[in-house]
């Protein structure tokens, strides 16, 4: 299992373009399990849906949990996404 640790450096928070960008790099990982933990709550990382049901604001540390066969490959494919997100703490 990998995991990255993420801050939202946005005044409006973690925006549906941001999600959906994510939701689609995962969805990209079909070998691995994806699971986005905010706080108290969580999201599968592949559910649109689950993603827009959270309230991340800015300001707001949230990790990404990678679990499956190719958990590296999809590491750095989710870094360099984050990265440039400018959302990778």
């Amino acid at each position: 299992m990998k995991e990255l640790f993420c801050k939202v450096n946005n005044k409006i928070g973690l925006t549906s373009r941001i999600s959906a960008e994510l939701v689609a790099e995962a969805n990209r990982a079909n070998k691995c399990t994806l699971t986005l933990f905010c706080g108290d709550n969580t999201a599968d990382l592949k559910s649109i849906m689950n993603m827009m049901s959270l309230v991340i604001k800015d300001q707001d540390e949230f990790s990404i949990q990678i679990d499956g066969e190719n958990e590296e490959e999809v590491e750095a494919k989710f870094i360099a996404l984050l990265t440039q997100l400018k959302l990778l703490k």
